[in-house]
């Protein structure tokens, strides 16, 4: 029997349309019932999680039960695939009874436990949330998963991050981190993790000073440039290949012509089947660029009606009000990946920005000399201070190191 569709259901967002008072007679099994505590736990998003506590607080008698409905969840709600079919269906339901009866054979407690009836009742409404587990659709919007990250500075911390859950983040301390997706598990470093363990959407937070090798599910390869942020599902769905980027990356997509590659970034889309490419979209940057080294892209975004493709050797430069598309030499562009920054007629202000992302150390440039440029080729695996050596004999300016590690340049005197 083939895998069976289940209808998207609407979920209502605004907790004013929810009945709060409906959940006054609700048991721990009931709550397990209900898709909108199901959302909560799968998402824990802050709208649901403001909903829950109005539940709470106007139902205090309530507290124990969600809390025992919560422990129930996390113990037995644990399946990573519902696009399944009915003999699948009923084989994880008898699997999970027979948990539920060792667990309560074993511990002995007067805790309540899913009969077979609810957990049924359970698969069918997980199933049927919207976006959530049906593999032709990713789990959530990727770009308002993303944007909804709060910003905790993790940019600013010495250890690469891969947030594979809420409950699980693998610390990486390498100064280049590789990770990657295979079909049994995820390889970080020296750290395995199952993919079980894998929320549907991960996390890898390349913080200031240090680069990242990724290889995603389909066999995608992306160098990580320092102070990036990735957002990408542990497993592309069958439509669709999908990550969000906050940063630098430099990609080889695997070519796939019936699931497109899309990266998205605050200020557009780009689309490719199978290419080479850099993509530059920090936030925190006024311009975002796109340089193609072989194949094809199309890049979008709201602000134009039309979309910009873009040829080998040639950038993308622009802002949501803004663009220009230029003939450039694409390698030079991604020689950060091998440790080489080279650049031409660049200004000194971004010069200096590059260093402090690569290096993750400050360095304050006096506003009257930034708009400096220079040309030129720097070897990154050199320290700071030959670095700036080597720029103060190109532009005339000096340089000191404070006591606290950072850089200051000034005009010379």
């Amino acid at each position: 029997m083939g895998a069976k569709k289940y209808p998207v259901c609407i979920y209502r967002k605004q907790a004013g349309y929810m009945q709060v008072d409906k959940y006054k007679n609700y048991t721990p099994t009931a709550f397990l019932k209900d898709r909108d505590f199901l959302r909560w736990q799968l998402f824990n998003n802050k709208e649901d999680a403001l909903f829950w506590n109005d539940v709470i607080e106007k139902n205090p008698g309530l507290r124990l039960l969600i809390e025992e409905a919560i422990i129930l969840y996390k113990e037995n709600i644990r399946f990573n695939d519902f696009n399944m079919s009915d003999p699948e269906i009923s084989e994880c339901i008898i699997s999970l009874q027979n948990q539920i009866r060792h667990k309560k054979k074993k511990r002995n407690s007067k805790r309540i436990v899913l009969g077979i009836s609810a957990i049924a009742a359970c698969i069918a409404i997980i199933i049927s949330l919207p976006l959530l587990f049906n593999k032709d659709n990713d789990v959530q919007d990727i770009s308002t998963f993303a944007r909804a990250i709060p910003d905790n500075n993790d940019l600013y911390s010495s250890d690469t991050k891969l947030i594979v859950s809420e409950n699980n983040t693998v610390i990486l301390n390498n100064s280049e981190s590789t990770i990657q997706y295979e079909e049994d598990g995820i390889k970080a470093d020296d750290n395995h993790i199952l993919k079980e363990e894998s929320a549907p959407y991960n996390q890898l937070i390349t913080p200031y000073g240090k680069r990242s090798v990724i290889t995603f599910s389909d066999g995608t390869k992306a160098w990580v440039n320092a102070g990036s942020k990735l957002v990408y599902p542990a497993e592309f769905s069958k439509g669709k290949r999908e990550i969000y980027v906050d940063g630098e990356i430099y990609i080889e997509v695997s070519e796939d012509k019936k699931r497109p590659f899309i990266i998205k970034t605050r200020q557009m889309d780009i689309e490719v089947l199978g290419t080479k490419f850099n993509v530059s979209a920090y936030e925190t940057d006024k311009i975002n660029s796109v340089v193609l080294l072989s194949g094809s892209v199309s890049i979008s975004s709201n602000t134009r009606k039309k979309d910009i493709i873009l040829k080998p050797d040639q950038m993308y430069s622009g802002n949501e009000n803004s663009h220009t598309v230029q003939s450039v030499d694409a390698s030079i562009y991604i020689l950060w990946t091998q440790g080489l920054y080279q650049f031409e007629s660049e200004e000194l202000a971004n010069i200096v920005t590059r260093l402090e992302r690569y290096y993750g150390i400050r360095i304050e440039c006096d506003p009257d000399i930034s708009g400096l440029k220079c040309s030129g080729k720097l070897d990154l695996k050199d320290n700071m201070h030959k670095l700036l050596e080597e720029l103060s004999q190109a532009l005339p300016i000096t340089y000191r190191q404070n006591t606290d590690g950072s850089y200051t340049i000034n005009a010379i005197s």
